[in-house]
């Protein structure tokens, strides 16, 4: 995917995909710990807590776009 504000293309693992499918179409991300998890045998404990982290690093750099948010004042007004 293109990071517009940095000119940079952004390369998605499958996990890191099913994250940005699960945050951009589903809405939210509940359930997917299990789904990526329990198949690999992983704790959906530490891959809820990963993706947690992943989602937070999207929206901290821009790339996602926390629309709960109030949206901050325009710095010209």
């Amino acid at each position: 995917m293109l990071d517009v504000r940095r000119g940079r293309w952004l390369m998605l693992d499958p996990d890191a995909s099913k994250i940005w499918h699960a945050v951009t179409v589903r809405g939210g991300t509940g359930g997917l710990a299990d789904e990526i998890a329990i198949p690999t045998g992983q704790d959906p404990q530490a891959v809820g807590e990963q993706i947690v982290a992943f989602v937070d690093e999207l929206v901290a750099t821009g790339v996602l776009v926390d629309t709960d948010r109030p949206p901050r004042g325009r710095w010209w007004r």
